[in-house]
């Protein structure tokens, strides 16, 4: 009966303690092996940045003498974080990045022939090609073109004029790419340092290295709480089963970019905590 009462009694203590997040470390035998133990705790961030590219028309200074409407002539890039978080769990795999890719230079919908044209010929060809395919569209829709064009074969039509006119508006009104890049950052802390800079961001520009200083730091930031080993079992000098325990610091990890919190959540961190001496219950 002893022996049952004490491996129950045994058994409780080590449950307890693993609610607490006390862990054994130090080295020690278990199950006839030797085992060396030293708990780390990591934590994993991750950062999602939206990117928005304008690139201008090559016929952007020629749209408002011949389309009538001004275009912007200037490149822009325009970045967002859209998400910043502390991680549950670390991500199983690195996110992809979608870009677009370049597309291959193709002749003009504009050019009927291989002539040369100056760049204000081109530009006017371009307009008389996006007026000509508004009165195309607009007889299709009113029927005085095509009278027997109509359903799927309207539709596609249709389709395929508004693709004609887009390419041609955008040689004068430019283009825009959206881009969506993730990055993940793991840090293991250690107990000497509670700032850690993952990266930094530059507004237009988007995340930049840690040692480009015209970005805002993205960073980690720990407040450890302090241990409190109060309801352990702490060994005595009397106590002749004993070992080496760690007690993790329950801690504030804040994400921050420059002063602003992106996300903050607690988390145990072992780092932080404290190494103590348990008492063990004695099985005889």
């Amino acid at each position: 009966m002893k022996h049952i009462f004490a491996f129950i009694l045994s058994l409780c203590c080590v449950t307890a303690l693993s609610a607490q997040g006390v862990v054994r470390s130090g080295l020690y035998t278990k199950n006839g092996e030797v085992v060396y133990s030293d708990p780390q705790s990591s934590v994993t961030v991750s950062v999602t940045v939206k990117s928005t590219n304008f690139e201008p028309g090559e016929f952007a200074r020629y749209a408002q003498k011949m389309l009538g409407v001004r275009a912007s002539l200037a490149e822009k890039c325009q970045t967002e974080i859209v998400s910043a978080v502390i991680c549950d769990k670390e991500p199983s795999a690195v996110p992809s990045v979608e870009e677009t890719s370049a597309v291959e230079a193709i002749l003009p919908i504009f050019k009927s022939d291989n002539r040369a044209q100056s760049l204000d010929q081109q530009a006017a060809a371009a307009a008389e090609m996006i007026f000509s395919l508004r009165r195309s569209r607009k007889e299709l829709i009113t029927g005085d073109a095509g009278e027997h064009v109509f359903g799927a074969g309207l539709a596609a039509a249709l389709a395929k004029i508004d693709a004609m006119e887009q390419q041609c508006l955008d040689m004068f009104y430019g283009t825009t790419t959206t881009k969506i890049d993730t990055y993940n950052y793991t840090i293991t802390p250690v107990a000497a340092e509670k700032n850690y800079i993952l990266a930094r961001y530059r507004e237009g520009v988007g995340v930049v290295g840690v040692s480009d200083l015209s970005g805002d730091p993205i960073m980690l930031y720990f407040t450890p709480q302090a241990v409190d080993t109060s309801a352990l079992p702490v060994a005595g000098e009397k106590d002749k089963s004993k070992a080496q325990f760690a007690v993790p610091a329950m801690c504030k990890v804040e994400l921050l970019l420059g002063t602003q919190t992106l996300d903050a959540v607690e988390r145990e961190i072992y780092q932080y905590g404290q190494s103590v001496t348990l008492a063990l219950p004695l099985v005889k």
